[in-house]
């Protein structure tokens, strides 16, 4: 395991995860091309992998799936929501594509490693960071809660939303998704810039990219590791983290 900066040009910090000291070097030589990317460590184990993601804090990781110990679900898994890096799965297997996305993973490149697919994987990862980055920052001035529409710019036109026909709110690449029934709606914003647009006592932060709408929720089951799931009258499924619970709590005046 590795613990050094293979290079300090850039702002977007890599770990990459394989138990093959081969493919390891292959992928880093792909990554210099990339002059925003310092390779800040590399791990052979899911073990290895889970501290050093603790220690440096990257921003991307390159994560086999077969490892030696953990598979790569199960690294992704033992993360706390708040330390888990945009994910791109590297295997030598096409037929755990599904799963991977159902992690939320960002993308899946299959062995033997070609130069093109790892070089969109890491545009898709500049563009997520970007904006995960900008919701970290402090958020924008207040704006007075009137019960207004929540405006959205979509395709160069600005779409006037009712809050009460809102479900929940997620955020996804480049953008955010507002689910309104069965009918949704995408537009390039960050998902800290539209709470900032939704009344705090009917909307609420369940998960670190999804808002629910209070009124939408039928009840709260609880889950794994301290986790709830969030039923929506609608049917749809939301995960709760542990993270935002006592917030989720404080807002319902009632412990959980």
């Amino acid at each position: 395991m590795t613990r050094e900066s293979h290079d300090g040009r850039g702002d977007v910090r890599v770990l990459i995860v394989d138990d093959e000291p081969l493919a390891r070097a292959g992928l880093r030589a792909i990554l210099r091309e990339e002059r925003d990317l310092s390779v800040v460590g590399e791990s052979v184990c899911g073990a290895d992998a889970i501290t050093a993601i603790d220690e440096l804090s990257p921003d991307l990781v390159f994560l086999d799936i077969a490892l030696p110990d953990l598979d790569g679900f199960d690294v992704i898994q033992r993360l706390p929501a708040d330390k888990r890096p945009a994910i791109v799965f590297v295997t030598a297997h096409s037929d755990q594509a599904l799963r991977a996305f159902e992690t939320r993973a960002l993308d899946y490149v299959t062995k033997p490693i070609r130069r093109e697919r790892v070089h969109e994987a890491v545009a898709r990862a500049r563009e997520r960071i970007r904006l995960e980055r900008l919701d970290r920052q402090p958020a924008p001035a207040p704006v007075a809660v009137t019960g207004g529409p929540l405006a959205l710019k979509i395709d160069g036109r600005v779409h006037l939303i009712d809050p009460d026909s809102i479900d929940w709110v997620e955020a996804g690449d480049d953008h955010v998704v507002v689910h309104c029934g069965e009918r949704t709606w995408r537009s390039r914003e960050t998902l800290r810039h539209v709470a900032a647009r939704l009344d705090p006592s009917r909307f609420v932060r369940i998960h670190r990219s999804t808002i629910v709408r209070l009124g939408a929720v039928r009840e709260l089951q609880p889950w794994f590791h301290g986790d709830y799931v969030a039923i929506l009258h609608s049917g749809a499924k939301l995960r709760l983290s542990r993270g935002f619970r006592d917030a989720v709590a404080a807002t319902l005046g009632r412990s959980l």
